[in-house]
């Protein structure tokens, strides 16, 4: 069961929150209540939690913030701004964070940052894979695995064609799709430098997309200095896939788009 610690002085979240009357079901326990930044740092120090919901504004949510980026790096914020089943769904998206923070980790040293940036990874992955919903949806994923990068930045686009991606899976890659897919992340794309978060999805096995993310606000002149670099880097990536792994991609389209969460496909 994992304890969730909810920082609230509004009797309406409180009472969305502990008139859920199943949570032993969701794997929660009774939910722990703290009303200042001051009383959530008591708790978390004794008897602790395994994640928190903030509702908080000014000063008081700063002082919680920094103490916990400080002192909690990994542990999960969840948003308060949803009711009834909307609650419900992002409790059950808590859970799933906190399945993969504290499953079995037996058979190797547990390294809750690697979780995390698994995490941050997976909500990207689905955005870029059009599996995330709405905007909320994204934001919480995105709050949920303290990733530094927010809804409403900046972000760049690249979409490869693998002319022969599919008889290269067939005939000279025996590590099967989800295999190459990290191979291209981990050993390329993910592993460009600079002031941009890269990672990347393999759509199919004849579509790449590259996605470059703003972790901090950023102008548009310096949005256009990074869009050229990384332009350049993405294209010397993609050049040493063909050199190391004698796989062609073929850069079909560059967009740069003002907010990440212009990638989430419009409901028509």
């Amino acid at each position: 069961m994992y304890k969730l610690l909810l920082v609230t002085n509004q009797t309406e979240v409180k009472d969305a929150y502990t008139s859920i009357p199943d949570m032993n079901r969701l794997m929660f326990e009774p939910i722990a209540l703290a009303d200042s930044a001051e009383a959530a740092i008591r708790f978390l120090n004794h008897p602790g939690a395994d994640a928190v919901a903030i509702d908080l504004d000014g000063a008081d949510a700063d002082s919680l913030r920094s103490h916990l980026d400080e002192h909690h790096p990994y542990m999960p914020i969840m948003r308060t701004h949803r009711r009834g089943d909307g609650l419900r769904n992002e409790l059950s998206l808590l859970r799933e964070a906190l399945d993969q923070l504290h499953g079995d980790h037996s058979d190797y040293d547990y390294n809750p940052g690697l979780t995390m940036a698994r995490l941050q990874n997976e909500a990207l992955h689905r955005l870029l894979e059009e599996r995330i919903a709405n905007r909320d949806e994204l934001i919480s994923r995105l709050m949920l695995s303290r990733s530094p990068i927010a809804a409403d930045r900046a972000c760049l686009l690249f979409e490869f064609d693998l002319p022969d991606g599919a008889n290269f899976l067939e005939t000279r890659w025996h590590h099967g799709f989800d295999r190459l897919d990290l191979a291209l992340r981990a050993n390329f794309f993910g592993q460009i430098a600079g002031p941009l978060a890269f990672t990347t999805a393999l759509i199919s096995p004849l579509r790449l997309r590259v996605l470059a993310c703003a972790t901090a606000q950023i102008s548009d002149s310096e949005l256009d200095v990074l869009s050229s670099k990384a332009q350049r880097q993405v294209l010397e990536a993609a050049a040493q896939v063909k050199d190391f792994m004698d796989l062609d991609l073929v850069c079909t389209q560059f967009r740069v788009l003002e907010q990440l969460d212009a990638l989430i496909p419009t409901k028509q």
